[in-house]
């Protein structure tokens, strides 16, 4: 591993350690709270507690687990990586299906936007998956952190083709963010308590473990627009091998 991929993975670790902070002081006050309820006999309450402590542990251990992928593959010459044809629109669903949980927490409506059929991808499945899930894990937290009403919050999972290939993105009511910010966040990833200052609350770790799982199929993570919304993107090749239908 060069020097500058090695300082690359040593922020991304600082923004790690920093984004574990927060869950982990939640579930510990989360369990104070629940042992203060079973006294009590608050049994819908505390029920309801534990649940937000499945919730936010799950997701630590989901966000640990894609970090340590990024780390894997980093080893790996990019020749040397499982890539094989990928629908997109399966990871989507399958994605949702993940992020469900932790947008009920939070008080987030998930929008699937899929139309037409498209054909498959040239990805590793499993790191454009994990990179799916954390960023939406960072746009659910975001929303509420960023003031929007309940009603209005919503992310949207979303794909369409461009010349260049076909777009899996996560999209959110978050105008602050541009391109300008996210390039500046990643030059202070690791070294910022909040990279994404106005954004994503926190140091956005999982936002730059999306960006080092891409970076490890060679794609690239950028800010782009669905509709109205501005959101995270990725632009993937489309698979050579012929489809049977």
């Amino acid at each position: 591993m060069g020097q500058c991929q090695s300082d690359q993975f040593g922020h991304l670790f600082l923004a790690m350690a920093e984004e574990l902070k927060l869950p982990l002081q939640y579930i510990a006050r989360q369990a104070e709270l629940e042992q203060l309820r079973l006294r009590e006999q608050s049994v819908a309450l505390a029920a309801k507690s534990l649940q937000d402590i499945q919730t936010s542990a799950d997701m630590t251990v989901q966000l640990l687990d894609s970090y340590l992928l990024s780390l894997r593959l980093s080893l790996q010459p990019g020749t040397q990586l499982d890539l094989e044809p990928v629908s997109v629109s399966a990871v989507l669903y399958e994605t949702a299906a993940q992020l469900q949980s932790v947008a009920d927490q939070y008080g987030v409506r998930l929008t699937l936007h899929i139309q037409g059929r498209y054909e498959p991808v040239m990805a590793h499945r499993r790191a454009l998956q994990a990179a799916l899930i954390s960023l939406g894990y960072a746009l659910i937290e975001a929303l509420p952190a960023a003031g929007i009403d309940s009603k209005k919050r919503q992310v949207q999972l979303a794909t369409h083709r461009t010349k260049q290939g076909i777009v899996a993105g996560m999209y959110g009511d978050l105008d602050s963010l541009t391109p300008q910010l996210f390039q500046r966040a990643k030059q202070l990833q690791g070294q910022a308590r909040q990279p994404l200052v106005g954004t994503i609350a926190g140091s956005g770790a999982g936002v730059f473990v999306a960006d080092a799982l891409l970076n490890a199929m060679d794609s690239r993570l950028r800010v782009g627009r669905f509709q109205k919304f501005p959101g995270f993107a990725v632009t993937l090749p489309a698979s050579e091998q012929l489809q049977l239908i």
